[in-house]
Formats: structure tokens, C-alpha cells, sequence
């Protein structure tokens, strides 16, 4: 009896998790971030692109408030970092960036102010492949 129930029990959790996995409305794609060059409009985002490659994301200083497109979420976690971009019906709704809370951290640079010149203004992310 005992083991018919617990049977019976896993079944039902498994299915519950099968069925809520279903329920959301987001895409999450995650990329495996290199380093994070902070600038005065924004970020720059170096990121793993394939097996050997390097790609490249700005990410605009005003999606970083509440509500807006993006989040920081900063901490000293050995997975950091990296970025969650999210997708709802096949096009760009926010991402998260995940990054060493320490500044001074060798992912963390910073980016010249000419370099990134004009290359902030963008209202979506399209990350490379």
C-alpha cells in the first residue's frame, strides 16, 4: 500500500511539474558572459558565441530601472556571469544581466566613452549565434 502511494505520489509530481512548465508565457535564452564593460549610457556585454567565438550586446543605461527592460543583479556567486534574455511571442521583452557584485572583478571593465558613442541607442536585443 505504502509503495502504491508513493507511486502514485511521484506520478502526480511529476505531472504537476510537466504541466506548469508549460504555463509561461517567456523564452529565456542564456548566454554565457565574458565580461561586462560599464560606459556612461550603458553596458557592453562580451558574451561565448558557438564553441570558440565572441559576441557582443550594448545594453542601454535607461532599461536598468524598475519596470524597464533589463535588470542587474549583482552578487558573488562563482555562475556569474551572464545574461538571460527573454522572449514572449517570438520577440525581445527583457533581460537580466548577472554580474560580480565586486566592480574591481577581473569580468568588469570599463568602456571609453568614444568607443560607445551612438551604440546604445536600440530599443531590442538580438544576440548572435
Amino acid at each position: 500500500m505504502k509503495r502504491a502511494l508513493l507511486a502514485f505520489g511521484l506520478v502526480a509530481l511529476v505531472a504537476a511539474a510537466a504541466v506548469s512548465a508549460d504555463d509561461s508565457a517567456f523564452y529565456p535564452l542564456r548566454l554565457d558572459v565574458v565580461k561586462i564593460y560599464s560606459h556612461a549610457d550603458g553596458y557592453r556585454v562580451v558574451y561565448r558565441k558557438g564553441t570558440s567565438g565572441m559576441a557582443e550586446l550594448y545594453m542601454p543605461i535607461k532599461w536598468f530601472v524598475p519596470g524597464g527592460k533589463a535588470e542587474l543583479v549583482r552578487a558573488n556567486d562563482p555562475s556569474f556571469p551572464y545574461l538571460v534574455v527573454y522572449y514572449k511571442e517570438g520577440k525581445f521583452s527583457h533581460a537580466r544581466l548577472y554580474a560580480q557584485a565586486n566592480q574591481k572583478d577581473p569580468t568588469w571593465g570599463i568602456l571609453d566613452p568614444a568607443e560607445g558613442k551612438g551604440k546604445f541607442e536600440l530599443d531590442e536585443l538580438k544576440p548572435e549565434f
